[in-house]
């Protein structure tokens, strides 16, 4: 029992050590680092003996027994500790695959553990001990997976939990477990570091944010699992746990507490900014972010943006608002997915319920974000009326594109026949298929691929129709600033034309105007076809000659040319917009 007692002396060395990282380095260095090679078999003895599911003893020798608590310290203190205060510590959580296996162990089986089972026998009722060893597994979880060019491959850390999806999903269980910990913990009387309960919280909502801090590096490494943690819940996760704790995380002590570094507001907001950081990552990254910002506004993100927004009194920390908080970031790139109709199906119920919540008064607090949602707010409502409108429908989704018949069926209908060209139009028949063809879909099939971004994008076929309200929408609102920028336009020849690009990619909306020579040079590798283009004639009084909208989904930027032209040409469709405005009077007949 001589090792129990040494090692728990070590151990208490480290826990007493504090925050004085020039004391605390030398300290471990002499107690843990310079003696690693002696106590590292010790911890895994430990681990292996006396962790569940292991078939430890019922008792060692002389009638001394250990806790599960005590074995999960001695396993896991000891490297904690080496990891906080020296880069030695650090780089071997990093590259060393032995205690990497050692530590994902340890962090598999603290998953798998109740209250009770982490109970202390010398404190005895203290019902944050499991919450706060969590905690700190989810720090240590986060130097594991720095990036750096010793680091080791994802695939030997997720073999230690059984593969990619058991450790996936344990991943968002810790995030779960770390939110229902924080809001199971009692209202501290006193928001103070002297304060037990206050400094548990803190300490546990940094883990919190350590957990989603380790979600994103695992999906971001190589050979990760980032598409995998979306479809498992990553975004409904995350935007549950700020829902839960927001209130909580930012209620001012309104005293000198409200400053300090590790337990201030700034460091409570930290946590909702790395859950922001996380979707803003997600819808950045994702290979299909229309669905992931469709999810994250089912599940409460336009909420939770307009309730963590906090007024100048509660920012007794003094810190000021940054355009590049991730709140705000995750705000001001939202719009650029209101052009997709998955995004505005699901947008029009939010903008309701947040009618019937009525934040505006919370929101309103503070400056930048109640400017920035002004913004938003208006640009939303306008483009969901757009898909609401005739004209927004996908009609050739769901209906025979044949002059010749009228066939409808299901959008879904996996009978149809589509033309492989422009990806398209759709067919009940391969006779309607033939007669589309020879009665002129043959010299429209490259405009509409062309209108498509040469590109077959699920998500930009279904949303054309909306993309090209919106441009034709632009071009006639904003006329007087295209003429400006048709002025400057610099053409190599006098059969150079120009062309005005409307950019969906940001928000607002801007408008560049090229030359066709030099818009091909910059417009990057999906785009359409200049013949296509230099196909198309403008009458005289035009401000323009042609138009390119170019829009963004994850990673990748689209060249489309201008969907409301290939639309019109190939199907007669008018976006039912004159001076700026919807001048139509029919309502929309439902999708199928």
């Amino acid at each position: 029992m001589l090792a129990k007692w040494s090692m728990g002396g070590i151990v208490q060395i480290c826990h007493n050590l504090g925050s004085n990282i020039s004391i605390g380095e030398r300290i471990v260095h002499d107690a843990v680092a310079s003696k690693w090679e002696m106590l590292f078999p010790w911890m895994q003895f430990f681990s292996n003996n006396f962790l569940p599911p292991s078939q430890r003893p019922a008792a060692l020798p002389h009638g001394l027994s250990v806790s599960t608590y005590e074995a999960l310290r001695i396993t896991i203190h000891p490297l904690s500790t080496l990891c906080q205060f020296t880069t030695i510590g650090r780089q071997l959580m990093r590259t060393n695959p032995t205690v990497q296996a050692f530590f994902f162990r340890a962090w598999v089986i603290v998953d798998g553990l109740k209250s009770d089972d982490v109970a202390d026998p010398l404190r005895e009722g203290d019902k944050n001990l499991s919450a706060l060893i969590r905690a700190n597994m989810c720090s240590l979880s986060v130097i594991c997976m720095e990036d750096t060019p010793a680091s080791l491959p994802v695939s030997i850390i997720s073999s230690v939990a059984g593969g990619t999806l058991p450790m996936a999903s344990l991943a968002l269980r810790y995030i779960r477990r770390m939110t229902k910990e924080v809001s199971n913990m009692p209202e501290p009387r006193l928001r103070a570091r002297e304060n037990v309960d206050f400094s548990s919280m803190t300490v546990c909502a940094t883990g919190l944010a350590q957990a989603i801090l380790f979600m994103q590096s695992l999906g971001d490494r190589e050979g990760g699992c980032h598409e995998l943690l979306l479809q498992i819940g990553s975004i409904r996760t995350v935007l549950s746990a700020i829902r839960t704790l927001w209130e909580r995380l930012l209620t001012p002590a309104w005293n000198s507490s409200d400053n300090e570094p590790d337990i201030g507001l700034a460091a409570r907001r930290r946590v909702l900014y790395i859950a922001y950081r996380y979707i803003g990552y997600s819808m950045n990254c994702a290979n299909d972010s229309a669905l992931v910002i469709s999810q994250a506004i089912q599940h409460g993100l336009l909420e939770c943006l307009l309730r963590t927004g906090s007024s100048r009194a509660e920012r007794v920390d003094n810190t000021k608002r940054f355009e590049d908080d991730h709140d705000i970031q995750l705000l001001k790139e939202l719009p650029r997915f209101f052009v997709f109709s998955k995004v505005l199906r699901v947008l029009q119920p939010a903008l309701q319920r947040l009618d019937r919540l009525g934040l505006e008064e919370r929101a309103s607090q503070d400056p930048v974000l109640w400017e920035l949602w002004q913004a938003v707010d208006s640009a939303a409502r306008t483009f969901t009326n757009f898909h609401e409108l005739p004209e927004g429908a996908p009609f050739y989704r769901y209906q025979c594109c044949s002059p010749k018949c009228s066939l409808n069926f299901s959008e879904d209908d996996v009978t149809a026949y589509r033309c492989s060209g422009c990806m398209l139009t759709r067919y009940c028949s391969k006779y309607c298929q033939k007669e589309a063809w020879e009665s002129g879909h043959r010299v429209h099939c490259r405009m509409l691929r062309s209108g498509l971004g040469n590109q077959d994008v699920r998500e930009i076929r279904k949303s054309l129709p909306v993309i090209a309200m919106i441009e034709s929408w632009i071009c006639e609102e904003r006329v007087n600033e295209i003429r400006a920028l048709d002025k400057d336009v610099v053409k190599t020849s006098e059969n150079d034309r120009s062309i005005v690009e409307v950019d969906l990619t940001v928000y607002p909306i801007e408008l560049n105007m090229y030359s066709l020579r030099d818009y091909f040079l910059v417009s990057g590798s999906h785009t359409f076809e200049r013949e296509v283009a230099e196909s198309i004639t403008t009458s005289e009084d035009s401000p323009y000659d042609l138009v390119a909208v170019k829009v963004r989904l994850g990673r990748e930027y689209y060249s489309l040319f201008s969907p409301a032209t290939a639309l019109g040409v190939a199907f007669g469709w008018t976006s039912g917009i004159q001076g700026g405005r919807y001048i139509h009077e029919h309502p929309r007949t439902p999708d199928p």
